[in-house]
């Protein structure tokens, strides 16, 4: 399959999250969804983790992993952050800026997928225990997933949320 001239392995499945998942319920054991909910609408994030739970076998495990408002705005307070560069640590939408690449200049003509939900790691885990997961924070490869190392890279825990809820 060819999606963003990229050829997929067969083994990736590419699917609109914003639809229901295409498992029946209770059927998968894991997923792992990272940097992938904060590009959705409010409403469209808690149908999506609603979906997770729905798939997830009981004892099923999800890790999600989201930017962290909360240090945002932290370094905001601190004065690390200018007013006039918050949007764009948001990433509300592509700004380009001196240090933008080439290839993310040409990237951004094309395809922008903005953030549209921020979430702190408290109100993430409310979120995900009113649909009914047992949620828990996790860091860098601290996980139930076996060989989450195979997966998970350093670079995208940094200034995140990291949990695990189980179903």
């Amino acid at each position: 399959m060819k999606l963003f001239d990229v050829e997929w392995k067969e083994n990736i499945f590419l699917h609109d999250l914003t639809k229901k998942l295409p498992w029946k319920d209770n059927s998968v054991d894991y997923i792992y969804c990272s940097h992938t909910l904060e590009h959705f609408m409010k409403d469209n994030g808690r149908y999506l983790l609603s979906e997770i739970y729905r798939v997830l076998k009981r004892g099923g495990l999800a890790r999600i992993i989201v930017p962290d408002l909360g240090i945002i705005i932290d370094r905001f307070n601190k004065k690390e952050i200018m007013a006039e560069d918050l949007v764009n640590c948001l990433e509300v939408f592509e700004q380009e800026t001196k240090t933008t690449s080439k290839i993310k200049k040409i990237f951004n003509k094309l395809y922008q997928f903005p953030h549209r939900c921020m979430y702190t790691e408290d109100r993430l885990t409310h979120i995900m225990s009113e649909i009914k997961f047992l949620v828990t924070p996790k860091k860098y490869l601290e996980s139930n997933i076996e060989s989450i190392e195979v997966i998970e890279t350093e670079e995208r825990t940094k200034n995140a949320i990291v949990v695990e809820g189980i179903k």
